[in-house]
């Protein structure tokens, strides 16, 4: 009986710990706002919180346990509903930006730029909204200098002066690759700066949008075409970095593992991100045809989401063949690590592929994929976990190649893209239609509704031409006792 009398007296205790109570701050237990809004101060045990409504929403904050600083944090949320730029914990978390029904919100420049990034996460995905955030960076260290606060302090204050100078403060910054803190420094490049001013009249077109309304109606957007400017174009007449010479010498260099996993690239116009996500059901050895987009096209598309098929040589066999290891399923390139691994190690039937997939999507973290290319990402990475090769892997290797052999100085596995293509469009001179299609770019001439493609016809020709790096191929399989059994 004393048992009970304690344990309800714990619970009545607990839900009384648990009971928010009127409390003051500032003064007072209510305060308002200028834009009409009333908050009040409450106090749950020893935690004080702030409960108001909110675009006709109730919404509650946690002001923390310390008088003081929840003093600070009150004048904060107070200051932030004044300016319309407050957003509950609730949205704040997770991204969610709801369509605004007050006024206008008196946005700085970052807080712009982290609503902007919160909604691009949400719409096409944690890659392309992180390559946003690298390019608003330069603009946001800009932005916030203090003379440059002084003139222009919030979002809506930037005009046609803001965006030019930005851009001359583009041309003296300097950054390391991938922003690392001890990385030697570099100015951007021409490029990079087109790239980031692209960027600053999206965010500032999508804020003005009366969808948005984070910029005042009638707000005229001061980032036109001639303050962006453009990249200079390439040189018509440059030289190709690496003929079929080089690209000759280049294999008769590789190991077993380089020919298994580069040589796809020395022949055929696949991008990196293509060869990295190449499965064993997509080599298609009755047809001669490797399949990109195909299969899984929902989790494993192409850069520009349009499956395709390239014809590969008979000289490609014994290596896919080799590449595949007996396999059932899984990458069809491979690590060096687990290529040489006994047989199995990294087998998967397709079907364990799906479960194995389910099974990481399932445990994925919370707003962690959001987006098609969140889906693509993450099934990269199980790839990855059964030892699928990896685009910085594949281009580290091909520039030890390329130290070698001491050509091509600064190239990457992008380069040899353009060399085999530049191959097969001037060597080989492949119709247009065909060779628009073979490079994987979406081809919506006219023609191609009312002609059929033949592929396999061009790539006999491409094939022909470039005849003495099929023959160094063979060579070196037989050098590394790579045959098609």
């Amino acid at each position: 009986m004393d048992r009970f009398k304690s344990d309800r007296a714990e619970k009545v205790g607990s839900k009384t710990a648990r009971r928010m109570v009127k409390s003051d701050l500032l003064g007072g237990h209510t305060h308002a706002t200028a834009r009409g809004k009333n908050v009040q101060v409450w106090k749950r045990g020893e935690v004080y919180l702030v409960r108001g409504r909110l675009e006709g929403r109730q919404f509650g904050d946690s002001l923390g346990s310390d008088p003081a600083s929840a003093t600070v944090q009150l004048r904060r949320i107070l200051a932030e509903l004044d300016e319309g730029t407050y957003r509950p914990p609730s949205e704040a978390c997770n991204g969610q930006i709801a369509l605004s029904r007050g006024p206008v919100p008196r946005f700085t420049f970052r807080q712009l730029a982290a609503e902007f990034l919160a909604v691009k996460r949400k719409q096409v995905g944690s890659q392309t909204a992180g390559d946003y955030r690298v390019r608003l960076m330069p603009l946001l260290a800009f932005a916030e200098r203090p003379e440059n606060k002084r003139r222009w302090p919030l979002a809506a204050s930037i005009d046609a002066d803001f965006a030019t100078e930005a851009k001359a403060y583009l041309f003296s910054h300097r950054t390391s690759a991938n922003g690392r803190p001890g990385g030697v420094s570099r100015p951007l490049s021409a490029r990079q700066i087109v790239n980031v001013l692209q960027t600053l009249r999206t965010m500032l077109a999508w804020a003005m949008s009366p969808a948005n309304g984070r910029l005042p109606s009638g707000w005229v957007n001061p980032v036109v075409r001639g303050t962006i400017g453009s990249v200079p174009s390439k040189d018509p007449h440059r030289r190709d970095p690496l003929p079929l010479g080089e690209r000759i010498r280049i294999v008769q260099m590789m190991d077993a593992w380089q020919l298994c996993t580069l040589l796809p690239s020395m022949i055929l116009p696949m991008r990196p991100d293509e060869a990295a996500g190449l499965l064993i059901e997509d080599a298609d050895f009755e047809h001669g045809e490797l399949l990109f987009g195909a299969n899984w096209p929902e989790v494993n598309f192409t850069k520009k989401k349009v499956a395709f098929r390239l014809p590969f040589p008979d000289e490609m066999r014994p290596i896919l063949r080799a590449c595949i290891g007996g396999r059932t399923g899984g990458p069809l390139l491979r690590n060096r690590r687990a290529l040489s691994a006994a047989a199995g190690l990294f087998a998967e039937s397709t079907e364990d592929l799906k479960g194995l997939f389910g099974e990481k999507l399932m445990g994925a973290k919370g707003g962690e994929v959001q987006t098609a290319h969140d889906r693509k990402l993450l099934f990269r990475g199980l790839l990855r976990e059964l030892g699928g090769v990896t685009e910085d892997g594949m281009n580290r290797e091909f520039k030890k190649l390329l130290n070698a052999t001491g050509i091509a100085a600064g190239s990457t596995l992008y380069t040899l893209r353009s060399s085999v293509t530049t191959s097969m469009s001037t060597g080989a001179k492949l119709a247009h239609l065909e060779l628009t299609y073979l490079t994987s770019h979406s081809t919506g001439d006219i023609l191609n509704r009312y002609t059929s493609l033949d592929i396999h016809g061009e790539m006999r020709k491409y094939f022909g031409f470039i005849k003495p790096l099929l023959e160094a191929v063979e060579a070196r399989c037989r050098e590394l006792n790579i045959t098609s059994e």
